[in-house]
């Protein structure tokens, strides 16, 4: 199966199986027959994706990042978190080397935040909405249930129940322009309350 067929097919889902003809115009054409009959047969399904995101900090600073998950609402919600990514004022969330050692985990992980015990807990899974009012998650480089020293973090909180309301992101690794004019050793940004305008 060439390479683009192959693709189509594990992006899909696996609801379908693709034949191909030898023939270019036939391949293109089966293809998006295939494509529109795996639309129609899996539309209920939930199936990997990547999702892109960013936050505008009210002082100018900002965070992107991406992240793998599953959807049954197209993208209004999204669980089973993977694959995260994320970079404050364009400098990413990874491993330092200092003085030959290394600093940080080259792997994030998502936490959730409990209203219950005002803390991050191992025992919810983790939603991301497309509605940053609904967030309360962490992102960083270590369990944020039992360890509250990452190195890098990326938190949106909007707990109603013990008043807290805040995204805050912070590299404590690196230093850039923003962390030098604002008086701050490493890279913090802050928003309390968060703006969900912010979000998308």
């Amino acid at each position: 199966m060439p390479d683009h067929a192959r693709f189509l097919a594990s992006t899909v889902g696996p609801c379908c199986e693709i034949f191909l003809h030898n023939s270019g115009t036939i391949v293109i054409k089966h293809l998006f027959q295939a494509a529109t009959a795996c639309a129609v047969l899996g539309a209920g399904g939930a199936y990997a994706t990547t999702f892109d995101f960013s936050y505008s900090f009210a002082d100018g600073q900002e965070v992107t990042g991406d992240f793998s998950g599953t959807t049954t609402d197209g993208g209004q919600s999204v669980t089973n978190i993977s694959n995260l990514q994320i970079a404050l004022n364009g400098i990413a969330f990874a491993p330092v080397v200092s003085g030959g050692v290394t600093l940080g985990n080259a792997t994030l992980q998502a936490n959730a935040w409990s209203p219950a015990t005002a803390a991050f807990t191992d025992n919810a899974p983790v939603t991301i909405y497309a509605n940053g009012a609904l967030n309360n998650f962490i992102i960083s480089d270590v369990d944020a249930a039992v360890n509250t020293s990452p190195d890098y973090e990326f938190a949106f909180i909007n707990d109603a129940t013990n008043g807290i309301y805040q995204v805050v992101a912070a590299n404590f690794l690196q230093t850039d322009a923003f962390s030098t004019a604002e008086g701050n050793s490493t890279q913090l940004a802050l928003d309390a309350p968060g703006n969900a305008a912010s979000w998308t």
